[in-house]
């Protein structure tokens, strides 16, 4: 296919690392390619490590995986919150199943082993998270991209040139997918990366009398 016939989603959740959301996203934004935010909802403010803000452009149930060509899953501590959500990890399963390309870089091996697919399959990730993706049954290689089938992985910021490098020759060498276009865009896109104001994180409980808590953002006033 051509770039301009890529249809390309990017994760997101509270705690991404800036680079490795908006790197992806402006960079094949510029090749011309249909680039979506998704997340958990399309209402709220996600705030990065450092208090940058994104928004969601679709959200899971609105994402058709026939009319899609790659899954792009940022890291940062993002995929702590996208492994707990059952959507996010059939979203990642089935896109793997469907043979869509599916990248992930740095902490986002954590989805990849949530999700159980990195099992027989050569994979990198941040050292500090290889122990899991290794127990997850992947043969861990510390280099810079490691592509495997369908699945290229990447372990830091740095590596991020050589990770969507692969992920555009990868592109090229496919078959545009056959579904309906995605759903409009906003124009601006909803996930545009101009803020006026940071994003604060804080938490709340995740239902009434919960002991547990879910991290949401609110903008600075």
């Amino acid at each position: 296919m051509q770039l301009t016939e890529a249809r390309v989603i990017v994760l997101v959740e509270n705690l991404y690392q800036e680079l490795e959301l908006w790197y992806p996203v402006l960079r094949f934004r510029e090749e011309g390619a249909d680039v979506r935010v998704v997340g958990p909802s399309v209402d709220e403010v996600y705030a990065s490590k450092l208090g940058y803000p994104a928004r969601a452009d679709l959200t899971v149930t609105d994402v058709d995986l026939d009319s899609v060509d790659a899954v792009i899953i940022p890291g940062g501590f993002s995929p702590e919150y996208l492994r707990r959500n059952p959507d996010m990890v059939k979203l990642v399963r089935d896109a793997d199943a469907k043979g869509l390309l599916v990248a992930a870089i740095c902490h986002a091996g954590w989805l990849l082993a949530t999700a159980g697919i990195v099992r027989d399959r050569d994979a990198t990730c941040v050292v500090t998270i290889k122990d899991d993706v290794i127990n997850a049954g992947a043969r861990y290689v510390d280099q810079p991209v490691v592509i495997d089938g369908n699945l290229i992985t990447s372990r830091l910021p740095n590596d991020l040139p050589e990770f969507c490098s692969a992920i555009k020759s990868a592109l090229l060498a496919r078959e545009p997918a056959k579904g309906n276009a995605l759903p409009a865009a906003a124009h601006p896109p909803a996930s545009s990366p101009a803020y006026s104001a940071a994003a604060i994180l804080k938490n709340r409980a995740a239902g009434p009398g919960s002991s547990n808590y879910r991290a949401y953002a609110v903008l600075e006033n």
